[in-house]
């Protein structure tokens, strides 16, 4: 029994490591990410990347719009086990097969009032890392965090 136990215990924290070095991984890439932003097409960090109870992973930021003046307050959460895909054409992406990704987008006036909100479904979770140029590396080493993880994701296409 005891040795079922220390079993359990052993391979729980492992997994729980693997989703903190994903975390990790996202978040050092982000804060990366907000340096190279300028001040009105800014991005800030309203809630880092975390991975709940559920095992969703979850991203909130807030946004300004240049082309409509609004700041945009985007919530992003897909399920661990529905990432098929992780690719970078101008933005680092995390894909699903459906449309398993919830995003929740506030959109606020510049006095700060709450214009709308909508929530829908897709097969993108955009990361908000789209401006830093060197993330080959950070590729490698999400895919691996998630091979340790159990999770098998494929990156067939990363642009430069």
């Amino acid at each position: 029994m005891r040795v079922v136990i220390v079993y359990i215990f052993f391979f729980s924290f492992f997994a729980f490591s693997q989703e903190k070095k994903v975390v990790d991984l996202l978040n050092k890439q982000l804060m990366k990410e907000i340096k190279k932003f300028a001040d009105k097409d800014s991005l800030k960090i309203i809630q880092p990347f975390y991975i709940d109870e559920s095992k969703k992973l979850i991203l909130e930021v807030e946004k300004y719009n240049t082309y409509n003046e609004q700041w945009e307050v985007i919530k992003a959460e897909v399920p661990l086990d529905k990432i098929t895909g992780f690719i970078r054409d101008i933005n680092v992406i995390f894909e699903t097969e459906g449309k398993d990704v919830l995003e929740t987008i506030s959109t606020y006036n510049e006095k700060g009032e709450l214009l709308t909100t909508n929530t829908h479904n897709t097969n993108l979770f955009f990361t908000q890392i789209s401006k830093e140029d060197n993330t080959k590396s950070f590729r490698k080493a999400i895919l691996r965090a998630f091979e340790k993880e159990g999770f098998s994701i494929n990156s067939e296409f990363w642009a430069n």
